[in-house]
């Protein structure tokens, strides 16, 4: 399987949704998108998602989702919230097939040792890897 072209989030994307969010954001934060994603605002970015057609902002913003998935764990993220990135993924796959591919971890083998969303995104990765 050959890995997809990494793709990074902007600092332009990251200063455009850390004002429009009211979001902390200085030069030393790394992997921002990681720092302040909050399961509670989730109806924000998917609702920020679809409407721009930035894709750098949907780059940013679909990192942000998927990583509230941690948090949002315990209140049903896989029943509430996925079946909407789901779409998202599969209409946009190309946009974001780094991000899938990355939470996949195909680097381990044990599950256990993975993601909560690993499984899903792997199911993912093998439905949409092979039509694009």
């Amino acid at each position: 399987m050959n890995e997809p072209k990494p793709r990074c989030v902007t600092d332009i994307a990251i200063q455009t949704l850390a004002t429009e969010l009211d979001y902390p954001f200085h030069a030393n934060m790394q992997d921002w998108q990681y720092e302040v994603a909050k399961f509670d605002d989730i109806e924000k970015y998917l609702a920020k998602y679809g409407s721009t057609d930035d894709d750098d902002i949907r780059f940013l913003l679909m990192e942000m989702i998927i990583e509230t998935s941690h948090e949002g764990w315990s209140h049903n993220w896989i029943l509430n919230v996925w079946p909407r990135v789901e779409c998202l993924l599969r209409k946009n796959f190309l946009l974001h097939e780094y991000t899938v591919y990355y939470w996949c971890c195909f680097d381990n083998e044990n599950i256990e040792d993975c993601f909560h969303i690993t499984i899903s995104m792997r199911m993912l990765w093998n439905e949409q890897s092979g039509k694009h």
